[in-house]
């Protein structure tokens, strides 16, 4: 009996130790204003493997009379790797953007037309540690335009070393802002405003980037177009319209009977709860199988009541946190086991684009 009451115990203090350690993370943003070619340092501390890195760059970029524009950030250093990560690129409003990387003399790139807001999103397989010598956003702003905004999105499943710094130098920005939020698991770490030279034009407020009013209504959508949040302004509480934001992190910790359709989708800031139920909407692809939403919480997904209005799929939620589309697994035929290698050609072909000339240091 003691023997047993000293293993209880014994598992306790472990379990509490577990809790102090997972929950020792901690991250910093430096400087808060900077020149153009100066470099941003995130130095992240106590970040253990399997928790979910999520890291969301908005910048808004001056024109200065000029239709073309640049986001290059130089000697990007990532000191580990991230399974599983999904990048989205919004650049709004443009006609053209596209993203570029490179090492000495050899570039390669993708790059979208359209107009108004232009989304580049895809899903990899993994980014190791190490450093790509620059990254670039670039396009042609729609005319008339004073400025360019634009978000960059990463987020995956870290592995490597507990503590590091991902660092990066930017160019391209003489005049403008850059926001870096950084999440874990779902939650915000920080959210830092990083101003660049002397911006004459505000922040950010396009409806692809955060929240837009309308009368009453608070509308925002995710990059991808996949997730919607509609509120009444006067029920936000604990964050200001301005700060609501949908960003995409890989979901963990799924049922093994369960399939992600879409997700997970952060609603930030993580605190931020409403009096009147807010709408929350996924867009239905016509996946098979019946779909359902469900809430990241307490480290367990739960399936919340939803509701089918058109193509959506719909809920009514009184507080932020991580939501996703799911569906219960069905057994896969052979024909549809044999589509998979598809699926893992088109990753490798986006990692090959962005992630070839990242060089290993030890």
């Amino acid at each position: 009996m003691r023997r047993t009451n000293y293993s209880i115990l014994t598992t306790i203090l472990l379990l509490s130790l577990l809790v102090t350690v997972v929950s020792a993370v901690s991250v910093s943003i430096t400087p808060t204003q900077i020149e153009e070619g100066d470099t941003v340092t995130i130095r992240i501390t106590d970040l253990a493997d399997g928790r979910v890195f999520s890291l969301r760059m908005e910048s808004a970029i001056e024109l200065h009379d000029s239709s073309d524009f640049t986001y290059q950030a130089n000697a990007v250093t990532i000191p580990f790797g991230l399974n599983n990560p999904r990048v989205s690129l919004v650049a709004s409003p443009v006609t053209r953007a596209g993203i570029e990387a490179s090492e000495g003399n050899t570039t390669k790139g993708m790059a979208k037309l359209g107009s108004g807001s232009i989304t580049i999103s895809e899903t990899l397989s993994s980014i190791p540690a190490g450093t790509i010598d620059f990254l670039k956003a670039n396009g042609i702003a729609e005319s008339g335009a004073d400025a360019v905004n634009m978000v960059l999105e990463l987020s995956g499943t870290k592995t490597g070393p507990n503590s590091g710094e991902i660092t990066f130098g930017i160019e391209g920005i003489s005049d403008g802002s850059a926001r870096i939020i950084v999440l874990v698991d779902g939650a915000e770490i920080n959210n830092q405003l990083i101003r660049i030279g002397s911006p004459t034009v505000g922040l950010p407020v396009m409806s692809v980037l955060s929240a837009s009013t309308s009368g009453d209504t608070i509308s925002l959508s995710s990059l991808d177009g996949t997730v919607r949040l509609q509120a009444s302004a006067g029920s936000v509480t604990n964050a200001a319209a301005g700060d609501l934001r949908i960003i995409q992190a890989e979901a963990q910790h799924l049922p093994n009977d369960w399939k992600m359709l879409a997700g997970g989708y952060i609603i930030s800031p993580g605190d931020v709860s409403f009096t009147s139920p807010a709408t929350l909407s996924f867009v239905m692809s016509g996946d098979a199988g019946t779909p359902f939403l469900a809430l990241y919480e307490n480290g367990a997904w739960t399936i919340i009541p939803s509701r089918v209005e058109g193509a959506n799929l719909v809920t009514d939620i009184s507080r932020g946190g991580q939501y996703a589309m799911m569906t219960f697994v069905e057994e896969e035929t052979p024909a549809a086991k044999s589509a998979g290698g598809w699926v893992a050609l088109i990753g490798a072909g986006l990692i090959g684009l962005l992630m070839v000339f990242l060089r290993r240091r030890v």
